[in-house]
């Protein structure tokens, strides 16, 4: 069923944000990866994969804390 559409607009860097409307309907989080389809003047959003990582129980290691990791070996 299709439901009504959300705009978002690029920035200078050409990068966009998926709009909330979008995301909730698509169930898009954090660290899944979209594949763009384009086909004439329209463009499709697919979730080919779903991020494994629970970010909320292992957050993402700072580059301070990796490299001070990597010294320690």
């Amino acid at each position: 069923m299709s439901q009504p559409g959300a705009t978002s607009k690029a920035s200078k860097k050409n990068q966009t944000t998926i709009p909330l409307r979008v995301r909730k309907a698509l169930k898009i989080a954090k660290g899944d990866t979209l594949l763009w389809t384009i086909n004439g003047d329209e463009v499709s959003i697919r979730i080919i994969g779903k991020d494994k990582k629970d970010s909320t129980k292992a957050p993402d290691m700072s580059l301070l804390e990796w490299s001070l990791k990597e010294i320690d070996l």
